[in-house]
């Protein structure tokens, strides 16, 4: 068990731990579901406690919102709130372009982030700086997450890169690299059951998951 409070990105560390180590899944990368969860709370936040924030609905003007999380927030039918944000953006766009005044290219620097992306990024990098943490110094969490943990290879390699040690670096890859091999396992035998020798065979619950498991691993979850 911890026994300190540290501040990381603004969350206590403790707190983030056992949220991790309580949500480990065999088969969900467990930094897509906790980014994802954080995602939806903010979304939610947003639209009814901050979607007349001034400040935040400037930054949206500056850099719009790219299409998976114009998606994603729809998906949450608030129709004012919509209303509101996309008034904003619309009227933006008019006032900035004119038929007789072409708008003027920006530089690299000034382009702006969606404020989505600039959030979703903020947590992919609280959650994979902890996992890297945790898995270095928590011997109960590394044996938690060999048992019954997964990530995506997007977040494995992020985990990765904030990893100073380079030991620590290789136990995680055996760890996943024994996770791959069962998942090829299986895709083998799927492989096999489509020969017509044995095609009468059915898959198995085991099989199917696998499947399923390396769409995740290689693509990570929306």
């Amino acid at each position: 068990m911890l026994l300190f409070l540290s501040i990381l990105g603004g969350w206590t560390l403790d707190i983030v731990y056992f949220e991790m180590i309580e949500n480990f899944k065999e088969d969900k990368c467990i930094i897509c579901y906790l980014k994802n969860k954080a995602m939806d709370k903010f979304f939610d936040d947003f639209l009814y406690e901050s979607v007349n924030d001034y400040s935040l609905r400037d930054k949206i003007r500056k850099g719009g919102i790219c299409p998976a999380h114009a998606r994603k927030l729809e998906s949450f039918g608030d129709v004012l709130a919509h209303a509101i944000i996309y008034s904003d953006l619309l009227s933006n766009f008019k006032n900035n372009h004119h038929i007789e005044i072409l708008p003027r290219k920006k530089k690299a620097k000034e382009q702006n982030m969606c404020v989505f992306c600039e959030k979703e990024n903020g947590f992919e990098d609280t959650y994979t700086r902890a996992f890297s943490s945790f898995f270095a110094t928590q011997s109960q969490f590394k044996s938690a997450f060999a048992e019954r943990g997964f990530i995506c290879q997007r977040h494995l390699n992020q985990v990765l890169e904030k990893t100073a040690s380079v030991s620590v670096q290789k136990e995680l890859l055996s760890v996943m690299g024994a996770k791959i091999d069962r998942i090829l396992n299986h895709l083998e035998r799927i492989k096999e059951k489509n020969d017509y020798r044995n095609i009468h065979i059915n898959y198995t619950p085991d099989e199917i998951r696998a499947w399923h498991m390396a769409i995740e691993f290689v693509a990570g979850a929306q």
